[in-house]
């Protein structure tokens, strides 16, 4: 019976000392979903902070990755041993939408834990495309946690009719890990846009706001852009030189079908969000034109960095209304506010805010 006892003893021991293998030490993790992916333009924000988060002392939670048809059951297992051996009193932070499936069933799986979930809502993919189906399957996997972080008030308030106890902090900005332009701008009529364009449909219309140049970022361009005469389209760039290199006085900020003003789910979604483009305005020292009723709104309202507009219809006699002086006195004060987006400083407070 002795030698019995010894021999399973040292089994659970060889059994825990794998475990422990897969899990670093620490109490602080993250879902990791972006790591070796190249973003450009729209993602780099996720990828940015995994970044910080590693910084922060976050471990990275990983499962197995790969296509054959035993990888499924290899995830699982993985999983298995991560939720065998994240104590309790852990933190672990996810951004949403969450699209690993498996790691959306681990996340219903801590829930009924002591474990600190915290959720950062990056996007909201059924307010988004206005898909009621897919808004509730993530309104039931936001419930899973009680800790967010969120971009900005109208988020958290949008998040509160579904989890009024939610503990919520809010980023602002969303950190980009790019070095802040060095040259200074001068005012022009040039308006830089960049993004995810074919999501832009207003850039088909930009021929009836006359006097103004556009200078357009991105994938998605459409024919219609093109053949805008207004508009001079410049390809697709990596996410760290763009602060860089972009053309124009002025970054605009928009979405939607509509110049004159929010059209469909996209335009309504404006008024939830912090679109990734201020931050790369932000760093290009570019002053920001944006909606007065964009999430990021009243940001750049108190910071000084920009204006703000009803339509797109407004910004020719808006440009020509601003002085020198004004233009000059907005790009110092941007000045910052890039040093704190490009060492991952709205993340850090974020997540500080929330103890």
């Amino acid at each position: 019976m002795p030698t019995f006892i010894a021999i399973l003893t040292f089994t659970r021991t060889i059994i825990q000392m794998k475990n422990k293998a897969v899990l670093p030490g620490g109490h602080k993790y993250f879902l990791e979903a972006y790591k070796g992916i190249r973003f450009q333009h729209g993602g780099v924000g996720n990828s940015d902070v995994e970044k910080i988060l590693l910084e922060e002392g976050y471990q990275p939670i990983r499962f197995p990755e790969g296509r054959r048809f035993w990888i499924t059951f290899k995830r699982f297992q993985a999983m298995n041993r991560w939720l065998r051996c994240i104590p309790d009193g852990a933190e672990i932070v996810c951004q949403f939408p969450v699209y690993p499936r498996m790691y959306r069933l681990m996340m219903n799986k801590l829930s009924g834990r002591n474990i600190r979930l915290v959720i950062l809502i990056a996007d909201i993919d059924g307010l988004k495309t206005g898909n009621k189906e897919m808004l509730e399957e993530e309104i039931k996997l936001l419930k899973t946690a009680k800790n967010f972080i969120v971009h900005n008030s109208n988020m958290e308030a949008w998040l509160r009719q579904y989890i009024p106890a939610a503990n919520a902090s809010q980023l602002g900005p969303f950190d980009f890990l790019a070095a802040p332009a060095s040259a200074n701008r001068t005012k022009s009529r040039e308006i830089c846009f960049a993004g995810n364009l074919a999501k832009s449909g207003f850039l088909e219309h930009l021929a009836g706001i006359p006097g103004l140049n556009f200078h357009l970022y991105g994938k998605g361009i459409t024919s219609d852009m093109l053949s805008q005469d207004n508009c001079r389209y410049h390809g697709i760039f990596e996410p760290a030189v763009m602060p860089g290199i972009i053309k124009g006085s002025f970054g605009l900020v928009w979405d939607g079908e509509s110049v004159s003003g929010p059209s469909g789910s996209l335009g309504e979604y404006m008024h939830y969000i912090f679109h990734h483009k201020v931050s790369l305005y932000i760093l290009a020292g570019m002053p920001i034109i944006a909606p007065v009723f964009a999430g990021s709104a009243e940001y750049i309202r108190s910071e000084g960095i920009g204006w703000l507009v009803r339509s797109l219809e407004e910004i020719p006699d808006l440009v020509n209304k601003i002085t020198e002086e004004e233009y000059r006195l907005v790009i110092e004060r941007m000045r910052p506010l890039a040093a704190e987006i490009s060492t991952g400083r709205h993340l850090k407070n974020a997540l500080h805010d929330l103890d």
